[in-house]
Formats: structure tokens, C-alpha cells, sequence
């Protein structure tokens, strides 16, 4: 068993280009500082949250 993937010819690996980072790919986050793209980030998260406990919450998977 081992000896067949011993002889198999190894392929080389296939490369991928960098993509940009969503800094670069989206305009409106270029004009903002560094402490504003985390507060961005920081309020998306607790959205995230509150509407996955609502949603827990509503399906009731979960107890006040």
C-alpha cells in the first residue's frame, strides 16, 4: 500500500495570487482611522450577538 504512494508522481502545488484585503477591496473603509474600523467591527459583533440570543431566545433553545 505504502509503496504505491511511494512511486505516485507528486504534482506540484498550485499557487494562489494574494488577494486584497477588504481594506483595499472596499472604498469607504480607506477614509476611516484605525480606532473607527475597530468600533465598526466592535458594534457589528454585539449585533451579531443580541440578534442570535433574540434568536435563541424566540426558538426557544434557550431560558430567560
Amino acid at each position: 500500500m505504502f509503496e504505491d504512494l511511494r512511486s505516485a508522481p507528486v504534482e506540484p502545488e498550485v499557487v494562489e495570487e494574494a488577494r486584497p484585503s477588504l481594506v483595499e477591496r472596499l472604498p469607504i473603509l480607506k477614509q476611516l482611522k484605525p480606532q473607527q474600523r475597530f468600533l465598526i467591527a466592535l458594534l457589528l459583533f454585539m449585533n451579531v450577538a443580541v440578534l442570535g440570543c433574540g434568536c435563541l431566545l424566540a426558538f426557544d433553545k434557550m431560558v430567560p
